[in-house]
């Protein structure tokens, strides 16, 4: 999936494929209905209208163009310390960020909690869709091995122990977007089969139905709040099978917020719309396990949906996002970790 540019005949393609993805859109509830659910009325399609003009861009032009969104892209190395910590973390968060692989990765994990400008990108169509291309082309296999592999490192005494000792948030947010990866890189780039567009897409442009973005936060271990709606569609039930696979692995912080989840959205699109059990727990290889003295999952009721809903404001509207992050972070004294 490529993003339009200044050539004509790739305008034109996706100019089709945004009104192939409108005229199918009203077939949601057809689909669901096959599937043994209820319908649901169908969700109202962002429609942007592409330029096919033959101009010459500026320097400029393409420069912004080619500007993707960077993780922590508001925070500079001293937020990555706390007061009693040296530089050791803060000097490994940089290496990670600029490590050739890393970069290469381009882990959509690392921008969906700390990115002001993946923020900016999911209110264009146009603009998700290729930050979405660039995380979409990379090896799965061998950035989940690297990533899992940072992960690890970064909970060691000789880089950022004690910032998770004493729960710094922007460590913790690296280190469950480290963990995350391989989850979310599946649900993200996971595509309509009947108009050939991304789910996630689709889910963050379409202001009618919030429901459906508070989904992709459940591969942190943010719970999908009771009163979520979201769409009874291909998406909904494909993006829950990717859930309920990697909660096999009882380490994934969604295997705890799966079977909640899975309520939640049978009581909307009806029973067995989503397979609403856990599968046999395996020991996945090269587990990463958090250190002993911190909890896994917070246990307080209504703080992941607190957490959750203040993020989304934060996506709809343009408050500031240094604050959204610290309030969100100190919902609970039992944060994720």
């Amino acid at each position: 999936m490529s993003i339009p540019g200044g050539d004509q005949s790739t305008d034109a393609a996706f100019e089709l494929r945004l009104k192939q993805r409108n005229e199918k859109g009203a077939s949601d509830d057809e689909t669901s209905t096959e599937r043994g659910s209820k319908p649901k009325p169908s969700s109202t399609i962002l429609t942007i209208s592409v330029d096919t003009s033959t101009t010459t861009a500026s320097p400029t032009t393409d420069a912004t163009q080619s500007a993707l969104p960077s993780p922590f892209d508001s925070n500079v190395p001293s937020d990555f310390k706390v007061p009693s910590s040296d530089s050791r973390c803060p000097n490994f968060i940089s290496t990670l960020l600029s490590d050739p692989t890393f970069k290469s990765c381009y882990p959509i994990s690392m921008l969906i909690q700390t990115s002001m400008g993946f923020f900016e990108a999911e209110k264009k169509l146009l603009s998700i869709v290729r930050v979405l291309d660039a995380t979409c082309k990379a090896n799965v296999s061998t950035c989940t091995e690297f990533l899992s592999q940072a992960a690890q490192n970064l909970t060691t005494e000789s880089n950022c122990k004690a910032e998770l000792d004493q729960r710094q948030p922007q460590v913790l947010q690296a280190w469950r977007g480290l963990k995350a990866y391989q989850v979310l890189y599946k649900a993200t780039c996971l595509q309509d089969t009947s108009t050939s567009m991304y789910c996630f897409a689709n889910a963050v442009t379409n202001l009618t139905t919030p429901s459906d973005a508070s989904l992709y936060f459940m591969p942190f271990g943010l719970a999908l709040p009771s009163s979520s709606t979201p769409s009874c569609n291909y998406c909904t039930q494909e993006t829950m099978g990717i859930y309920r696979t990697a909660s096999a692995d009882r380490q994934q912080f969604v295997a705890d917020k799966y079977e909640d989840a899975a309520k939640v959205i049978d009581k909307t699109c009806g029973p067995n719309f989503v397979n609403g059990t856990l599968p046999k727990a395996q020991s996945a290889a090269g587990v990463i396990s958090p250190p002993s003295n911190i909890l896994t999952l917070a246990d307080t009721s209504g703080a992941d949906t607190l957490r959750v809903d203040a993020r989304m404001l934060f996506v709809r509207s343009n408050i500031n996002y240094r604050a959204t992050t610290t309030s969100i972070l100190q919902a609970s004294e039992l944060d994720l970790f």
